[in-house]
């Protein structure tokens, strides 16, 4: 027998919001956006020791599969921005040719997701954060 699931959310208040004043609703999301990459960027360096190997005069400590990338030029992460696309929609993205390998991994090196997780936590922290500042109840 399966466990079926099911979840209602009224999205009236939001939507009304949105009709009513798209600019009000419109800087909260690029604040969510802001607020998301600063979580993401925060999220660099704090995987646990993986292995240590040198490139040049320099020594890197790898990041552990599953954890966020550890540091080595901050290239990644000085590349890390926020972008509208249109009213109500931004991007978060990266400059680097390499952010997609770490998010998702290889054949030759599992992931190492630092978008992910972010967004995966602040699913649970959305809604309370439009009820809050958008004052949605």
């Amino acid at each position: 027998m399966a466990n079926n699931i099911s979840l209602k959310i009224d999205t009236r208040r939001m939507q009304r919001l949105i009709q009513q004043e798209p600019q009000i609703v419109d800087q909260w999301l690029r604040g969510v956006g802001n607020e998301m990459l600063g979580d993401i960027v925060l999220s660099f360096g704090t995987s646990p020791p993986g292995r240590s190997y040198t490139r040049g005069n320099t020594t890197h400590v790898a990041s552990q599969p599953g954890y966020p990338p550890n540091v080595d030029t901050g290239a990644l992460r000085a590349s890390m921005g926020i972008r509208r696309l249109a009213q109500l929609r931004y991007e978060i993205h990266d400059g680097v040719e390499y952010g997609y390998h770490l998010e998702f991994g290889t054949e030759r090196m599992a992931a190492r997701p630092f978008v992910g997780p972010v967004f995966d936590d602040w699913q649970g922290k959305i809604d309370d954060d439009a009820r809050r500042k958008l004052r949605l109840d």
